[in-house]
């Protein structure tokens, strides 16, 4: 049997049937549902919101602070390469006048410019203009660089030439003996008249070992009149170095040697020759030098120079 409800009414003073109370209780149930559901759901997606905002803003930050640490690491790294690339234009001005070449320009390697303040970056903006500030400091240093390895392959193959001129320019006696005649003008001990003495005559026995005072190349190796049995050696460099006087040749012409190679035996051989002796000359493109400016008794110097050249 379906109850009915009533409630008393002061105004009627009766009870009154409530008239399909149950349907109008479960709507009401239903539309206070909807809205809790609207109003929780609403807040979850606004709550939601606020988070999701404030770990972007967190990441962002993170990721600031990130850019920033490596903005002040490659600054400070950049800074160092400017102070690395001065120090080597010092140096690359000592090389180039150890190897006899004209100075570089002033700056040669372009140092200079601005470099980096400790400056560290609080925007967006403040680090995409720092960033494009690391970029161009980067071109310059990749020109700086190109500049100096230029530089350098030129100082490279002065060295390189140097090297050379110190293992073939005569920089030793061929033999042991002492000195009689010099370079210069003398009465000649033979002819009786003065004239021009285009060497020095170092006074030893016959068969004595002559040796290369430089590497090079034999161009002349026979015998050549009051000179007797002769050798001539092209050191290259505008060098040559003629021996005369000698009792056996041991090298051909065309052969190339080395400094400290035996090339010859001493002896008297020729018309102008007064006892046995090596007659030196060194000639220098042609013009006569004085052997004893070439004469160097601390050999160390050139071997040391001779070993790294062939290492």
């Amino acid at each position: 049997m379906k109850k009915n409800l009533f409630y008393y009414s002061e105004k009627k003073l009766k009870y009154i049937e409530i008239k399909n109370f149950y349907v109008k209780f479960v709507s009401l149930i239903a539309l206070f549902s909807t809205v809790f559901a609207f109003i929780f759901l609403g807040g979850y997606i606004f709550i939601s919101s606020l988070l999701l905002n404030e770990k972007n803003a967190s990441e962002l930050v993170e990721e600031n602070e990130i850019l920033k640490e490596k903005y002040i690491d490659l600054s400070t790294q950049i800074n160092t390469l400017y102070s690395e690339l001065e120090n080597l234009s010092t140096k690359e001005k000592d090389l180039r006048t150890s190897v006899n070449l004209d100075p570089a320009n002033y700056n040669s390697f372009g140092i200079g410019g601005s470099e980096f303040e400790n400056i560290e970056p609080t925007t967006i903006s403040d680090i995409s203009d720092l960033v494009s500030e690391v970029d161009n400091s980067l071109d310059i240093l990749k020109s700086k660089v190109l500049v100096a390895k230029d530089n350098y392959e030129k100082i490279e193959e002065a060295l390189n030439n140097n090297l050379e001129l110190y293992k073939s320019i005569p920089a030793i006696l061929p033999t042991d003996g002492l000195i009689g005649d010099r370079f210069g003008m003398r009465m000649h001990p033979i002819l009786k008249i003065r004239r021009m003495h285009p060497g020095i005559d170092i006074v030893v026995n016959t068969g004595e070992k002559i040796y290369a005072p430089g590497n090079g190349k034999v161009i002349s190796s026979g015998n050549r009149g009051g000179y007797g049995l002769t050798i001539e050696i092209d050191h290259g460099f505008g060098y040559t170095t003629l021996y005369a006087h000698l009792s056996k040749i041991n090298v051909k012409k065309g052969q190339l040697v080395k400094r400290g190679e035996l090339i010859g035996l001493s002896g008297e051989t020729g018309s102008l020759a007064t006892g046995p002796h090596l007659h030196y000359e060194i000639k220098h493109n042609g013009v006569l030098l004085n052997p004893k400016n070439f004469i160097f008794n601390d050999m160390k110097v050139f071997d040391i120079i001779t070993q790294k050249g062939s290492n």
